[in-house]
């Protein structure tokens, strides 16, 4: 049979690449735990923390829980591990009991291994760790294993990444060498899928750590402090303080007299983050879960002062958070609505590169599709509400919600069109902004 192929040839190239993009709504919360393997699980309630052998007063479950108390939260949480370098388990007297120790690793060939070390000790027989320490080893698990009286000690090799539980009769202990940064780096190797980052820690070197990876990594990271001094104007050495002579613009800081074992940061990334970037304000939000903190007016303007977010009671009916700026003075939503519009910029003008048919020429039809590309973008921030629409002044006359300038082909040089670079695009945008307080002045008499 002949080919119709002869009389008709018909070629249809696809220009539907999806380009992915990150998440803005998506949050890490970064912590110590040795029940699983990987650096990162994703769960979507706070029960599941207690499923995968967490306790309830686990930091890690305090800072999920606060995450999935909000009246709106998120769908998912991401949970970061700071991996051990060593563990400890601690045989006690065993008279008749049952102790297990249950490994859990990814081999050579990525593919996930478990093994339990068990043994049933006789009711008159006296504990020894020997008993353990050989059936652990015989797991051939990628550790080493070693014992002095009641402790045997388990170490990983090389890079292996284990997950080690016990029964309910020994002791688990761990030691910690990897810091933040490290831990946070090899998260976002194994899953980068997230936006938001808090850490479980206070401690004010890993809090700093954690401000500089966002800093440098296009995260926006949260933390509190339970400390007085970031409420005292007179005191510069604090957690805020420093923050905010780092000039950080991806990190904010909220005061919480419980701050030791609440997550209010947490608390408030997971509401806001269920708001499109440009639709929401950090500011005048209500959280569960999270006690209100007493704070003098004196102390909320300390706390002003350092860019550093509160959450109070007012008139003895409602608590609020108040402030909503990072450590270097610029809104949260604004920074969020910023990082979204540079991505969706960038994903709509490289879906115009790669998707248009044959090439995107540099013309004037041509540069007008960039142009075209970036307007949609802009429209659709003015829509979420980042953007302020188009307004009247007092003359009545419009005013734009952006303006995009674009070079005329005849006006780039015949080297730079050799290069096949594009240059001189700009925009320029309006922000909505929010409305956090009123002042409003009245007069009464007896005519107007």
């Amino acid at each position: 049979m002949a080919n119709i192929d002869r009389l008709v040839n018909v070629s249809i190239e696809l220009g539907t690449t999806a380009i992915a993009g990150q998440s803005f709504s998506d949050l890490l919360i970064l912590g110590k735990h040795s029940v699983a393997t990987g650096r990162v699980m994703v769960v979507t309630d706070a029960d599941q923390v207690l499923d995968l052998g967490i306790p309830t007063t686990d930091p890690i479950y305090a800072a999920v829980s606060a995450a999935f108390s909000q009246s709106s939260h998120i769908s998912r949480v991401h949970i970061g591990k700071i991996k051990a370098s060593e563990y400890s388990v601690i045989v006690p007297n065993a008279d008749g009991k049952t102790f297990k120790v249950n490994l859990a690793w990814i081999d050579d060939k990525g593919e996930a291994q478990a093994g339990v070390a068990e043994h049933v000790f006789a009711t008159s027989e006296s504990a020894s760790a020997t008993e353990l320490l050989n059936k652990i080893k015989a797991l051939n698990a990628p550790v080493t294993a070693s014992s002095a009286g009641e402790t045997i000690t388990i170490k990983p090799t090389g890079e292996a990444d284990i997950a080690i539980t016990v029964s309910k009769d020994l002791t688990l202990k761990a030691t910690y060498t990897e810091t933040v940064t490290e831990a946070l780096s090899a998260c976002a190797r194994e899953n980068n899928d997230w936006y938001g980052l808090a850490i479980t820690s206070r401690v004010e070197d890993d809090v700093l750590q954690a401000a500089a990876y966002a800093e440098a990594n296009q995260k926006l990271f949260g933390t509190a402090s339970n400390s007085t001094a970031v409420i005292n104007s007179a005191v510069d050495t604090d957690i805020a303080s420093k923050l905010l002579q780092n000039s950080y613009f991806r990190s904010f800081a909220m005061y919480s007299h419980k701050a030791d074992t609440q997550y209010p940061e947490v608390a408030l990334m997971s509401y806001c983050f269920t708001f499109y970037p440009g639709a929401e304000t950090w500011a005048n939000k209500k959280l569960s879960g999270v006690a209100f903190s007493p704070l003098t007016e004196t102390q909320y303007i300390a706390a002003k002062k350092k860019n550093v977010t509160t959450f109070e009671r007012f008139n003895g009916s409602f608590s609020i958070t108040q402030g909503g700026k990072v450590a270097g003075g610029e809104w949260i939503d604004i920074i969020r609505f910023r990082d979204w519009l540079k991505q969706e910029v960038q994903i709509n003008v490289t879906s115009v590169l790669i998707n248009t048919y044959g090439k995107v020429p540099y013309t004037d039809p041509g540069i007008e599709l960039i142009g075209t590309a970036i307007r949609k973008a802009l429209d659709l921030g003015v829509v979420r509400g980042g953007i302020a629409p188009v307004e009247l002044n007092e003359d009545n006359k419009e005013i734009p919600s952006y303006v995009i300038t674009l070079p005329r082909s005849s006006g780039i040089s015949d080297n730079t069109k050799a290069q096949r670079v594009l240059e001189d695009v700009k925009f320029s945008a309006r922000l909505a902004g929010a409305i956090h307080l009123a002042n409003i002045k009245g007069n009464l008499a007896y005519s107007l």
